[in-house]
């Protein structure tokens, strides 16, 4: 429609109202020179042949308007022209009137230029930066942006919102005020929710708009009201109140969250929310949170000043903060503490949070550089205990400090070299201080399709411990390490289901020897038994921690097969078999362990990647060549065909320790119902670990969710929640979001509403 009218004619405005007239004149006289011929084709024997108009009310002296004074053009264009140059002017037929970004049209505009208002009869159409109103007439100033449209119909792109008023007033360029209005971003036709309000404020600059005399509608029925409601247009922070939310649990009963919002600025913000719970009382949840160039961090606490179950006052905090300066000192704090052992077990809503048992409170100050570092740190701790699982208490290092230094390729040779000084203290247990020197040396040695990589360390310790507990109370220990790691990578083109890809086959050889050092006399501060998994094969300790270090004349023989897309690299499926064999026995041991006794170790067995385009899977074995049987493993599954459509199936398995079968979906029922749900069942204990089921409806403007979860807390103990949200889109989120407890529980779920698009300069185009 645009193409065939008349080509748009582009005039100045004034650059201050000082100029008014000047600039009422240029836009009138502009507009009869683009238009002459349908000015003359109403007079034609009036018009003169060569129009002669005075556009500056003062002699000009010749030189070019600074540039601060050169004004915003004015667009305009119509059917017909009518008018005197320094009073009026009426565009007939189509007429458009355009200034910056906004455009005003209808079939009759007309221009008066005293007062630099424009009228606008019929189909009255007003566009500014994705918002659009619709009305019979409008009376608008120009430039200040001020008027009124009555019986107004708008709507908002960015959101997708819209509505109608009584009366829009305009009040300004960012700015308008709606009367007797309603709004929603459910389509016309199908009004599914929707606001009414005696006033709304719309800020298109800062992206929110305030309803007054408000009521939410939902399917007809008002479900909220209030005197004063606020909803944003975009994702600006601002200060207020939130959306309450609401759940119910089988230990806390119904509750109810009312938080508050306090942006502080730009970089800190805080958010109150008090949690009010039928059972307990109310528990004050506090969340600090700060940003730097150089340091940030949080600070929680949360209080309940009178459980009311419990019986007093029960208090969790925890302080967060990191600091880093471009001179390269670093610092950081982590200190988390609870009034009880039952803190989180009663309020957490979910199964990780309820199961904290050691609350870490540790601070460091370092410094970096390119090729070296050096910490001080201090860590404690608060053990929390249940009585039918009893967690050890680890012991505390006031203080370890440490010193790390590399350097790569220094004529061909990778240096490096660690140290750590450590107290260690412990209410109950052995208690002394440990130094360790660690230097180490390799040359490595590769070219594509194979490489070879020497080391050679040293680890040295010395101890500091009670004389009156031990004999030997300074004991030492020197073990030199040595370990060589080959391998080899063949690779050819291949197909993968019909899409090119490369193939490859790597096998590869570790051998790492560490002579026998006596060691029972130590004490066990911190050492454990490494994990046994693919990583844990290439390296030359079966000990992490630096109070045993285990003999070894050992080598390590696997096998890795890999899927690689040609074009990124990416790896789409990775198998792999793997086993390490002994030259000697195993004398290291921790306090009452049992030494090895077999030749090799267990066989382990990984698949994971990409099956096929849909299918997904994850499997860890590890067989036991001396019981001949699997001792350990992870079997999973996963098939998801398209968006919010996935079904997951894993088992997991440890000889006389754990049997689980886990079974989670998000599933589509119909084109808007979807399904979603998770099992985890414990065959040894004979017990549900974690139950979750529940409905997720989608519609065009709105979302709902209604899902129950139940989980175990302690050995005895589990807690049941229902979580009911209702989101209206573009507008607020009424009840408590299962959200994060469906991403937890279900691998691949995915929202079945996803946020609106971030739109595009030419999406609002006018």
């Amino acid at each position: 429609m645009v193409a065939r009218r008349r080509a748009p004619v582009p005039m100045p405005t004034r650059p201050a109202r000082a100029r008014a007239s000047f600039d009422r004149t240029r836009l009138v006289s502009a507009l009869l020179l683009a238009l002459a011929p349908l000015a003359q084709a109403q007079s034609p024997d009036d018009a003169p042949d060569h129009p002669r108009l005075k556009l500056e009310r003062a002699l000009g002296d010749g030189r070019a308007p600074l540039a601060a004074e050169v004004p915003t053009p004015i667009y305009a264009r119509a059917r017909r022209l009518e008018g005197e140059v320094d009073e009026r002017v009426t565009l007939l037929g189509d007429a458009e009137v355009r200034r910056a970004g906004a455009v005003m049209r209808g079939d009759r505009i007309t221009y008066t230029v005293p007062t630099d208002e424009l009228e606008v009869e019929g189909n009255a159409r007003v566009y500014r930066d994705g918002v659009a109103f619709f009305g019979q007439s409008l009376r608008l100033r120009i430039d200040a942006q001020t008027g009124q449209m009555p019986e107004a119909n708008f709507s908002y792109a960015v959101t997708g919102g819209h509505g109608r008023s009584k009366l829009l007033e305009f009040l300004g360029e960012d700015r308008v005020r709606l009367l007797d209005a309603t709004y929603s971003t459910c389509s016309p036709d199908d009004q599914a929710w929707w606001v009414r309000a005696d006033r709304l404020d719309i800020d298109r600059l800062d992206e929110l708009a305030v309803a007054r005399g408000a009521s939410i509608y939902f399917q007809g029925v008002p479900i909220f009201a209030s005197p004063y409601f606020q909803f944003p247009l975009g994702d600006r922070r601002r200060s207020g109140l939130l959306t309450p939310s609401f759940g119910i649990n089988s230990r806390l009963g119904p509750e109810v969250t009312v938080p508050f919002y306090w942006n502080i600025a730009p970089n800190r913000d805080a958010t109150i929310a008090p949690r009010l719970m039928a059972r307990r009382g109310v528990l004050l949840q506090n969340e600090f949170r700060y940003l730097e160039p150089t340091y940030r961090g949080t600070v929680e606490i949360d209080v309940i000043p009178d459980d009311r179950v419990f019986g007093g006052s029960r208090e969790f905090a925890t302080v967060r903060h990191e600091y880093a300066a471009p001179t390269g000192v670093v610092a950081g704090l982590n200190y988390n503490r609870v009034t009880d052992d039952l803190f989180f077990v009663d309020f957490s809503r979910t199964i990780v949070g309820s199961a904290q048992a050691v609350l870490p409170q540790e601070g460091f100050v370092g410094y970096n550089r390119p090729y070296w570092n050096a910490a001080l740190r201090i860590t404690k701790n608060q053990t929390l205990q249940d009585p039918l699982a009893p967690v050890v208490k680890p012991y505390e290092r006031v203080p370890q400090l440490a010193f790390n230094a590399r350097r790569d390729d220094l004529a061909g040779f990778d240096l490096a070299f660690a140290a750590e000084a450590t107290q260690f203290e412990h209410p109950a247990l052995e208690t002394g201080s440990r130094l360790i020197l660690n230097p180490s040396v390799a040359y490595p040695l590769q070219a594509p399709g194979w490489f070879v990589v020497p080391r050679l360390q040293l680890h040295s310790t010395a101890y500091s411990l009670d004389p009156a507990r031990r004999a030997d109370a300074s004991p030492t220990r020197n073990v030199p390490i040595a370990s060589l790691d080959t391998g080899l990578v063949f690779e050819r083109e291949a197909s993968w289901f019909g899409a090119p890809s490369v193939q490859t086959i790597e096998p590869r050889l570790y051998y790492a020897y560490i002579p026998y050092r006596e060691q029972n006399a130590l004490p066990n501060f911190d050492s454990a038994l490494a994990d046994f998994n693919f990583a844990q094969l290439f390296t030359e300790n079966v000990f992490v921690g630096g109070d045993r270090i285990g003999q070894a004349d050992q080598l390590t023989a696997a096998l890795v097969g890999r899927v690689l897309d040609p074009v990124t690299g990416a790896e789409r499926l990775r198998a792999a078999i793997g086993q390490r064999f002994y030259r000697s026995p195993q004398n290291v041991v921790l306090p009452g362990g049992v030494p090895r006794t077999g030749a090799a170790s267990d066989v382990l067995f990984a698949l994971s990647g990409f099956l096929h385009r849909h299918w997904i899977t994850d499997v860890a074995v590890q067989h036991s060549t001396e019981l001949s049987q699997v001792v350990r493993a992870t079997v999973g599954v996963r098939y998801q065909p398209r968006p919010a459509s996935v079904l997951s199936l894993s088992y997991r398995y440890k000889l006389d320790e754990l049997q689980q079968i886990d079974i989670a979906a998000q599933w589509p029922l119909s084109p808007k119902w979807y399904g979603v749900a998770r099992v985890n069942y414990s065959q040894r204990d004979r017990r549900w670990v974690e139950l979750l089921g529940g409905l997720e409806y989608k519609a065009e403007c709105w979302t709902t969710r209604i899902v129950a979860q139940r989980f175990a807390t302690a050995v005895n103990q589990a807690t049941t929640t229902v979580f009911v949200q209702l989101e209206l889109n573009g507008l607020a989120s009424i009840g408590t979001s299962p959200v994060e407890a469906l991403r937890r529980n279900i691998p691949g779920y995915q929202v079945i509403n996803p946020p609106p698009r971030e739109p595009g300069r030419f999406d609002f185009y006018e």
